[in-house]
């Protein structure tokens, strides 16, 4: 009788200790699980926060600047509302680059410039700058490009009025860019070219144009270059050379060199970047070169003649 009580008596122990094993192992358990909750929920409001201060900074940027949302409405108005939207435009953007140039903003200005086109090509640049919301300015020239250069059966002479009707800023890099073929034999064939490309963007695009590019940048004009500057300011234009750029203007094939010559020539407040709408590499590479600048805090905006950086 003794040992069967003994038995019942162990039974009920073993009974006893395997339910609180269980509920030991269901305490640690849901332990566990609250504490992976904890973190889940932790992070989830961390991103809460991140996201409201993202959406706070932009709604900064708008309320303060008021000058990231880019007033492109002005291409669907007439040409006085057109003159009178873009003038608004630019005044703002003046705004921005004398307090970034004094130091009073936390922003940096980057002025993206695509030279030689229009090309087939173009339309792919155009793309990409469309999909980041960003307007750049277009040096164009306009010998041989009824028919694309890297396209024989296109015509490339419509493309200045794609460029023009996306907001960009339409500028005048001579009509021929013979550099070493009688563009700089006097201060009288450059401005002959400046001109008659000044007359092509008119007619393509019913704008004129008042920004200027010396092909191979204005040291280039050598004896030439204050008489020709001397001739510009005449026609109200003004001129651009570059701060930086990726050295797409010579064969360079190889991405990663691209990046390094580019990465390694932005040092300033305000940039002016030298590229080609010609070059895949470029190509290739500006998606990462619009977010690298945008992490840097720069902003991205089209050039106008009033900047600090287009000498009058």
């Amino acid at each position: 009788m003794a040992k069967k009580i003994t038995e019942n008596r162990n039974k009920d122990i073993l009974i006893f200790l395997t339910i609180i094993c269980l509920l030991l192992s269901f305490t640690i358990n849901n332990s566990i699980y609250y504490q992976k909750f904890k973190e889940v929920k932790k992070e989830q409001e961390n991103l809460e926060v991140e996201l409201t201060l993202k959406k706070n900074n932009i709604k900064k940027i708008n309320d303060e600047n008021n000058l990231l949302t880019k007033e492109n409405n002005f291409l669907t108005e007439g040409n006085t509302n057109i003159d009178n939207i873009k003038n608004t435009y630019y005044q703002k953007l003046k705004v921005l680059e004398d307090q970034v140039a004094s130091g009073k903003s936390n922003y940096k200005i980057a002025y993206l410039t695509f030279d030689d086109g229009p090309y087939y090509l173009t339309y792919d640049f155009l793309n990409t700058l469309d999909k980041y919301d960003i307007l750049a300015t277009f040096f164009t020239i306009g010998l041989d490009k009824e028919v694309c250069y890297d396209n024989q059966t296109k015509t490339c002479s419509n493309i200045y009025q794609d460029i023009a009707s996306k907001g960009h800023t339409m500028a005048n890099h001579t009509y021929s860019h013979a550099i070493f073929y009688g563009l700089y034999n006097s201060p009288d064939t450059f401005i002959d070219n400046v001109i008659k490309q000044e007359e092509l963007i008119k007619e393509k695009t019913g704008l004129t144009t008042n920004i200027v590019r010396f092909p191979g940048g204005s040291s280039t004009a050598k004896e030439n270059k204050d008489a020709i500057i001397s001739r510009l300011r005449e026609r109200g234009y003004g001129w651009v050379d570059w701060t930086a750029q990726d050295g797409d203007g010579g064969d360079i094939k190889d991405a990663n060199k691209a990046w390094n010559i580019f990465t390694n020539s932005i040092d300033e407040d305000i940039e002016v970047i030298l590229f080609h709408d010609y070059n895949r590499v470029t190509l290739s590479l500006l998606p990462d070169i619009i977010k690298y600048l945008e992490e840097k805090n720069y902003v991205l905006l089209p050039l106008f003649k009033e900047s600090k950086m287009v000498h009058k």
